[in-house]
């Protein structure tokens, strides 16, 4: 899965693109590492990529109630979205997180569907900002 690393004005023009998207904290995620918007970029591409397979399947998981994996994987798609200021994803992944221990099965099919939107988008506008998320990129 080889990711473009993109020059530093494409990088600054790219998280130019990126703020004011809905459920993404530009800043919040700059700041996580040093105002350098090369490796924002190239960290959240990563991020969407490892998780791609992931959040297809947290929704089998889900159907099957098979909570304690599937939390721990929505624990940790929460630390690594909200470090790098995907808000809107964290926030769906502490949803579902909090909901595995007692919520039922219909409730946590649910959340994983939204969670897999919520990357989807994620994926999406990466795309736009980017032109390209190599193995992460879904028409």
């Amino acid at each position: 899965m080889a990711t473009s690393v993109p020059t530093t004005d494409d990088a600054s023009d790219a998280t130019m693109r990126l703020r004011g998207l809905a459920g993404l904290d530009v800043d919040a995620g700059l700041a996580f590492v040093g105002n350098s918007a090369d490796v924002y970029l190239r960290l959240l591409k990563r991020f969407a990529q490892l998780h791609e397979g992931d959040v297809l399947r947290m929704i089998e998981q889900a159907e099957r109630a098979e909570r304690l994996p599937l939390q721990k994987l929505a624990h940790s798609i929460k630390g690594g979205a909200a470090t790098l200021g995907a808000s809107g994803l964290a926030q769906v992944a502490r949803q579902l997180e909090e909901a595995c221990p007692s919520a039922p099965p219909s409730r946590l099919v649910a959340l994983a569907r939204a969670l897999e939107a919520e990357h989807a988008a994620l994926c999406r506008h990466l795309v736009r900002a980017c032109g390209d998320l190599g193995a992460a990129h879904r028409p």
